[in-house]
């Protein structure tokens, strides 16, 4: 069954960039791939219904995984990684460990909204804990040791200076 549906070129592409990506987009891969939106979403929902590709909707976007190799328990981690602003908030509290909500505003060009958005997305999904240090909410990784192997471990899939200048300091921690 695998074979059928890998028999096309562009669906073994498609497969592939996955495999390469885990957790990327819809729009990434028309962009990496130069296939209109209608192709991708056909070929996708075909991956999906073989049981070759898995999807994770955050309710924002939907990433996509390949099913056999990211655990399931993974896939939302990843998803939250591949966002620009949650992967820097994530940085930041994975090198400031019970960080107040001003500590992190000050190190970031947000706005409070904006930073508050973040961190109850990131506490929902289990990826953050909330604290109370006096009268301010103080917050950290809630399984350092596994996002920093996931940042690690997925880092050539995303393109992030930030990103880069850090997974050196994670590997050593």
């Amino acid at each position: 069954m695998e074979e059928d549906l890998l028999v096309l070129k562009s669906r073994r592409n498609i497969f592939g960039h996955i495999s390469s990506n885990p957790g990327t987009y819809l729009r990434e891969m028309e962009t990496e791939l130069g296939l209109s939106v209608g192709d991708l979403q056909y070929h996708l929902g075909q991956l999906e219904k073989g049981g070759l590709v898995k999807i994770h909707d955050d309710g924002r976007r939907k990433g996509y995984f390949v099913a056999s190799e990211i655990p399931y328990f993974d896939r939302q981690l990843i998803s939250i990684i591949r966002m620009r602003t949650p992967r820097h908030i994530i940085i930041f509290l994975l090198t400031h460990p019970d960080a107040t909500f001003n500590e992190i505003l000050a190190n970031f060009n947000f706005t409070k909204g904006a930073l508050s958005f973040h961190l109850k997305r990131l506490v929902r999904a289990d990826m953050v804990m909330k604290g109370r240090k006096e009268r301010e909410s103080t917050y950290r990784i809630n399984e350092p040791e596994r996002v920093s192997a996931l940042l690690i471990t997925y880092r050539a899939s995303i393109s992030d200076d930030v990103l880069d200048g850090v997974v050196d300091l994670l590997a050593r921690i």
